[in-house]
């Protein structure tokens, strides 16, 4: 058996997970040697502490996109500052966490002035518009991943008015996580009364046929990459390592006719393509075997991590096209 081992001394390095999977528990580990606990959630801020590998921390609150945590010591009541969310393993949904700062990074010119009772997680990019229309004005796009605070909703919760580092305006719903309570948000006043578009109707069915055969498909490919993202870490740490290539890999199969009966696949497919292609470079390594170098296990390693993050999003989408569309038309029994 051909095996795979580190050619260097370890370096450091670690990425967050985000699986979002509960409200309650507000707290992460440090998956880094060591980072600075800063003043402000910003890199430049001051440093007023520090954390280690495997340190447990409370998490109390989140900046204006959710990707700096203010963090606590467990047990303490004195907060400690703020950690960029990467060195952090958490298991929570960051959207129900509250704004604990609305100043720092603006760049718009609307910046909030109070902390609105809600957020959202953006599952992919959006164009923030003028309107809650398709054919408003773009105002600005939202990154994937990020979780912005939410000011009202249209009438039925599709649109979402927010505000993005200062810039105020509406994003579609089914770009974010599904909020439970996302009626509860305030109504904007004086909207015009929604569209009701003609569409075609596709038995339901069927569209649950295509998003099992997708959620299939994904989660194979899901597993791999966690598989491939542990291995390459355990090379990284120093261990000799069995080298087995996983087999070849292919992109999600669709035609024009999937299309119609899924019309989300459009959305979905090209995000696929990316993470098959990370998936790619996390495996070629396993192609040639031997003695690598750090900077390839880190790429490796790296690459595994974000088909990762892209697979598990996607089947997020998944969950929420399942729950908003398909199971929604479903005759009550």
């Amino acid at each position: 058996m051909r095996y795979i081992l580190l050619l260097a001394a370890l370096l450091v390095f670690g990425l967050g997970t985000a699986s979002a999977q509960g409200e309650t528990d507000f707290s992460g580990t440090v998956n880094v040697e060591s980072a600075f606990v800063r003043l402000a959630p910003d890199f430049d801020a001051e440093a007023v502490a520090s954390v280690f590998e495997g340190n447990r921390l409370e998490v109390v609150s989140r900046n204006l996109d959710g990707t700096w945590f203010e963090v606590r010591r467990p047990g303490r009541l004195n907060n400690l500052g703020w950690v960029f969310n990467e060195i952090l393993n958490w298991k929570f949904r960051p959207e129900f966490l509250p704004l604990g700062d609305l100043t720092t990074d603006v760049i718009g010119p609307h910046p909030l002035t109070t902390a609105p009772a809600f957020g959202v997680y953006m599952l992919e990019e959006a164009y923030m518009r003028e309107q809650p229309s398709r054919s408003a004005a773009q105002i600005t796009r939202v990154p994937p991943l990020l979780t912005i605070p939410v000011l009202e909703r249209n009438q039925d919760g599709s649109w979402l008015r927010v505000n993005y580092l200062g810039y105020d305006g509406w994003i579609i719903g089914f770009a974010a996580r599904r909020l439970p309570n996302v009626m509860d948000i305030p109504e904007a006043p004086n909207l015009p009364p929604l569209n009701a578009p003609a569409v075609v109707i596709i038995p339901v069915e069927i569209q649950q046929a295509q998003i099992d055969r997708l959620r299939a498909f994904i989660h194979d490919r899901q597993g791999l990459a966690g598989g491939l993202e542990a291995f390459w870490w355990r090379v990284f740490r120093g261990e000799v390592m069995p080298c087995d290539a996983p087999p070849e890999l292919t992109y999600y199969p669709y035609t024009e006719e999937d299309v119609r009966e899924l019309p989300e696949l459009q959305r979905y497919a090209p995000r696929l393509v990316t993470a098959i292609d990370y998936l790619k470079t996390a495996r070629e390594p396993l192609l040639t075997c031997g003695v690598v170098s750090p900077d390839i296990t880190v790429k490796a390693r790296n690459s595994a991590t974000n088909a990762r993050i892209i697979f598990e999003v996607t089947l997020e989408m998944l969950a929420n096209l399942e729950e908003n569309v398909v199971q929604f038309r479903r005759p009550r029994q």
